[in-house]
């Protein structure tokens, strides 16, 4: 596979063991944590972008591919790398959340270092992964990440971490996609009750064009289960407290799963499993079908009994 690299971030390491413009060894994990921090987010992201979606497009992370090349001579740093297959166009042209990430980090770094409220957009539930992200530097040392949009880097030191994990213990507003049994329902003050697969209850908003589908969902508790998309309250431990908007919700009848739109159509699933083979080998596959099977199989053709 033919495959392209472009300019995802620079990640630049200062101070302390770095002033040399070498990188210890021992803080190269951190790279590996940021890159975690990045597909975390982005996976979010995705959902986000696809509300409609069940579930990840199947080997999403596998599209999500970052290398570095080289480390800069005298400056600690290394440029990540996004590696794209170049029948990727999509990909190549275009940014996608693992783009969007890399940029959402450096705002969600930046507004901590500001003492800003943290962007709308940054998934809440993720921002205990900056308690590991950092954890190997020491007090004079810092990283800077500077993606290509941005015309100056974002400095994330240990006083910009210890805001962000202090930003974990409190609750915050998140969106949300839960399936559930309903278990209650009221008109006034409406309100509905939802039951999780881990058998906590959680209240939701009720909107007046969701009413027939709710009822349906609380007499048919037994079978029936309601899917809501929106936001909702989360915890500190990232579990949701309650549903505070709803987008939409989806009755599913004797407890079906909802559709994955996501899912890849089969002859798409023929085409992947196809661009493996060489097209050598493809031109010596029959045509016929079928109709000549014991010549194929067996190198000729059965006498006849």
């Amino acid at each position: 596979m033919t495959t392209q690299h472009r300019n995802l971030v620079n990640h630049t390491f200062h101070g302390g063991r770095f002033e040399d413009g070498g990188i210890d060894i021992d803080t190269l994990p951190e790279l590996l944590r940021y890159k975690d921090l990045l597909v975390e987010v982005a996976k979010e992201l995705w959902k986000c972008n696809h509300p409609g979606r069940e579930r990840l497009p199947k080997n999403f992370e596998d599209g999500l591919s970052v290398k570095f090349y080289e480390v800069r001579n005298n400056c600690a740093t290394v440029p990540l790398e996004r590696l794209l297959s170049i029948d990727d166009r999509e990909r190549l042209l275009n940014e996608d959340e693992l783009d969007e990430a890399v940029t959402l980090v450096a705002e969600t770094i930046e507004a901590a270092g500001n003492d800003q409220p943290i962007p709308e957009r940054f998934p809440k539930g993720l921002l205990r992964l900056f308690d590991d992200y950092g954890k190997s530097l020491h007090d004079d040392e810092w990283i800077e990440q500077r993606p290509p949009k941005k015309e100056s880097g974002v400095r994330y030191d240990a006083s910009v971490r210890e805001r962000l994990t202090k930003w974990v213990e409190a609750s915050y507003e998140d969106f949300v996609d839960v399936t559930g049994e309903v278990t209650m329902a009221r008109v006034t003050k409406p309100r509905m009750a939802i039951q999780l697969e881990d058998g906590r209850e959680i209240e939701a908003a009720v909107r007046p064009q969701d009413e027939a589908d709710i009822t349906t969902a609380l007499k048919e508790h037994a079978t029936a289960r309601l899917r809501v998309v929106g936001r909702g309250q989360f915890g500190a431990d990232g579990r949701i407290q309650r549903i505070t908007t709803v987008d939409r919700i989806v009755l599913l009848p004797e407890g079906q799963a909802a559709y994955d739109i996501s899912a890849k159509p089969i002859w798409d699933e023929f085409a992947d499993v196809l661009s493996d083979i060489p097209r050598e080998v493809l031109s010596r596959l029959p045509i016929d079908g079928a109709e000549q099977h014991d010549i194929y199989i067996n190198g000729s053709v059965e006498s006849e009994k």
